[in-house]
Formats: structure tokens, C-alpha cells, sequence
């Protein structure tokens, strides 16, 4: 039988569930933050800039992807109630905001950073784990520093890299610096991470960092030894003496797994090496018959042994699938302009948003909700129908019962609160 239906105009909203965003944001205090650390743009305004980001990050968290997509939540008629105080600019105010904010690199830097100290201070957290990656983000067009450079994804492609921290423990990110595309990643790595460890070495007891071959150099080890609470893992490249060193030394298996493991060293740093059978039918390196396949990992961590090593460093793989994150989900990439300020501040507005959603997931969210990810959080969280009735000079918002239950969502609701 075939359905009939109808089509009607109501003042509604389908992510309604985005009413505990807002109210986080609020408890955080978000938009004194914001403007505590940016300043004032304009002494006469007639939208804040912060509620143009807020606005900006509702799109992005509603499955936005393009920065003319806030023509959308300004036809919605709850969010920009919700995040601003009723109406949304047109694009090309926001453009002038992003604009300003991408030529303040110290101030995005600063707002991240206060961000993650709140919620490090509120869990007492003292160890984390840092993750430090590069993605490149390709594109079509000849925006400013575009350039063609190391893109995996669309090969000869022109491309921007960024470059960022993530906390292992609250997925969140603690710095990020976005690069014109023929920048190779370890570019600046040392004053990248003198800026980061100088900020959270003094409030941590333990940070440890871990790093791909690509920013592998005996420099950048000396200057992270020089922080006495700092442990690195950073894969070595092999090549030379290691290469040699990796089919001569002695292995081990541990607990019967078919990788075996060993390691050697002096007193300041030891090389730490896993060796495995290649597939079979797999292709060996050019003019070697050695079956094996061999990684290579150097650490300050003298103590460790190699196995549980390389099961923590093995970790950092979760990097990558942030990355995918970001990009499918947090419009990374996809939110470009041709003004490369304005590109950098649409790349922060993404991980602002990765930020305060992992903000979220770790006060608000308790045991199989914890690891919902963007995409099943807006399911079963955000996409809830709601419109605003007033009533006795009250103005009350209507929410429909999430997919997650009703006292799930009041649960969730006073431990935003609780921030």
C-alpha cells in the first residue's frame, strides 16, 4: 500500500540532541574563553565572533562540510538560538572573522591549549600520551599555498599539510599548524614541540611522545632529552649500520607470539627491534633473501621491555584513524578558501570541534557511550526533533526522546553541567 504524505513548515529543529553541546559550551564558559584570549575584533558588532565559531562548529557537528552550509542552520529555527543569540551572519561575515583568527596563529594555539588544561585539571590527569602526525589535505583549485607536495590520497595532486598533537588519553588536540604543501612534516618539528612541551612539561609528571620515521633525526632526540619528564618512541629509519644491526642481533619471542623482539643500548637511549615472517607470497626488498620483516624503534625509556614497548607504540596507529575522523566527519579539508588565512582557521574550527567533542565523550560519557564516535553520537544523541514553546514569559525548548532513552540523555545532561 502506498503512503501518503505531506509536507509541512514547522518551526523545528532535527538535532535537537545538539542542546547538550550548547549548554557544554556554556558551562565551559566558551565564549568568555574565546574572548579572554582573542581579544576584541571591533568595538561595534553585531555578531560575536565566538558565536560565529560556535555557529560555524554546530554545522560541522550537524554533518555540515562547506562553509555555506550555515545558509542551513540559519533556515533551522532552533540552533541559532542555541549557539548565538538567533540569527546567523552571511558567509562572508564569518569569512572576515576567519580571516583575522588565521593571522592570530598564537591565539588559536592559546585556546586549544586552556581547552585541554581545564579538562586535564578536572580529571587530574598527570600522564599523557602524545601523538604527533601530519596529514595532507588535498584539493581542487589553486587556492593560496596550495602546492603540490607529499599527498598519499591524490598523488600530484596540490594539497595542504597539517600538522598536529593529539592526546592519547582524551582524544583531544593539544596543537595543530596547518602548512603550505610542499612542507615536508618534520619541518619545524623542534620548535613545534618546544612550544607544546614548554606549555604542559611544567604540569604533567610524565609525557610521553610518539613519532613516525619521518621526524626521526639526532637533533630532535637531544632536544627531547633535555626535558627530564619527557619519553619518546620514535621510529628509526632503516638504513645503514641499523639496517645491518637488524639481521644480526639476537631475538626473542615472548609468550609464545610469533614476533620476536630484542634490543640494545647505551645509557641514554637503547634501539629497540621487532622482527616478524613475511606473508606468503609477499615480495621481499630488491636483492634480499631475508623473509623477514624488521622494525626499528629508539627510546629514552631504558626500563621497558621490548614487547611492551612496541605494544604501546603500536597505539599511535589510533592516530591515523583520527585522522580519517576528521576528515569524513569534522569537514578537515573539505572547508577550504583561497585566502590561506581563512584556510587555517577553517582547519582549527575542525579541530576545535575533535576537541570539545572529546571533551564531551570523556565528562559526560560513561561505558559503551564513551567510544561513540561523531557519526554514532549524532544517531543516537543529536538527531532528536525539537522547537521552542513560550508559555508564561518562559521560553522552553521541546526535545523528542533521543534514540539513547530519555533518562540516558538527562544523565548526559547534568554531567555537562557538572564541567
Amino acid at each position: 500500500m502506498k503512503t501518503k504524505y505531506e509536507i509541512q513548515k514547522i518551526n523545528a529543529t532535527p538535532f535537537g540532541g545538539l542542546y547538550v553541546i550548547s549548554e557544554f559550551l556554556h558551562t565551559l564558559g566558551f565564549h568568555d574563553i574565546f574572548q579572554s584570549v582573542f581579544g576584541s575584533f571591533r568595538k561595534i558588532r553585531k555578531f560575536k565572533p565566538s558565536e560565529n565559531i560556535a555557529l560555524l562548529m554546530a554545522a560541522i557537528l550537524s554533518g555540515g562540510s562547506r562553509l555555506y552550509d550555515l545558509e542551513q542552520i540559519a533556515r533551522d529555527a532552533v540552533l541559532p538560538e542555541l549557539f548565538a543569540e538567533g540569527k546567523v551572519p552571511h558567509d562572508t561575515t564569518v569569512r572576515d572573522d576567519l580571516q583575522k583568527i588565521g593571522q592570530m596563529d598564537q591565539e588559536r594555539r592559546e585556546l586549544l591549549f586552556q581547552l585541554n588544561e581545564r579538562l586535564f585539571n578536572k580529571i587530574e590527569l598527570k600522564t599523557i600520551t602524545i601523538d604527533i602526525d601530519g596529514t595532507a589535505l588535498s584539493v581542487e583549485g589553486h587556492q593560496e599555498n596550495a602546492k603540490k607536495g607529499y599527498c598519499p590520497e591524490a598523488p600530484g595532486s596540490r594539497c595542504f599539510q597539517s600538522l598536529s598533537a593529539i592526546c592519547d588519553e582524551t582524544e583531544t588536540c593539544l596543537m595543530e599548524e596547518t602548512r603550505s604543501g610542499e612542507t615536508h612534516c618534520s619541518n619545524g618539528i623542534i620548535e613545534f614541540c618546544r612550544v607544546l612541551l614548554d606549555r604542559f612539561s611544567p604540569r604533567m609528571d610524565k609525557i610521553i611522545i610518539r613519532l613516525d620515521s619521518g621526524f626521526f633525526s639526532e637533533e630532535f632526540l637531544e632536544f627531547l632529552e633535555s626535558y627530564d619528564n619527557v619519553i619518546y618512541e620514535i621510529a628509526v629509519p632503516q638504513k645503514g649500520w641499523v639496517k645491518r644491526q637488524a639481521r644480526l642481533v639476537e631475538y626473542k619471542s615472548y609468550h609464545g607470539s610469533e614476533r620476536e623482539y630484542t634490543s640494545f643500548g647505551g645509557t641514554k637511549r637503547r634501539h629497540y627491534f621487532e622482527r616478524s615472517q613475511l606473508e606468503p607470497g609477499s615480495q621481499p626488498e630488491l636483492f634480499d633473501q631475508d623473509r623477514c620483516h624488521y622494525r626499528v624503534v629508539i627510546s629514552n625509556d631504558l626500563k621497558r621491555q621490548p614487547h611492551t614497548l612496541f605494544d604501546h607504540y603500536n597505539k599511535r596507529g589510533r592516530d591515523e584513524k583520527h585522522f580519517a575522523e576528521l576528515k569524513n566527519e569534522y569537514a578537515l579539508g573539505s572547508m577550504v578558501s583561497g585566502d590561506f588565512s581563512v584556510t587555517k582557521a577553517l582547519v582549527w574550527v575542525s579541530f576545535l570541534a575533535f576537541t570539545l567533542i572529546g571533551m564531551f565523550r570523556k565528562i559526560a560519557l560513561r561505558r559503551e557511550f564513551a567510544g561513540y564516535r561523531l557519526r554514532r553520537l549524532r544517531f543516537k544523541l543529536f538527531s532528536a526533533a525539537a522547537y521552542f514553546v513560550d508559555h508564561a514569559r518562559q521560553r522552553v525548548l521541546k526535545i523528542a526522546e533521543p534514540l539513547m532513552g530519555n533518562m540516558r540523555f538527562k544523565i548526559i545532561l547534568e554531567r555537562a553541567w557538572s564541567f
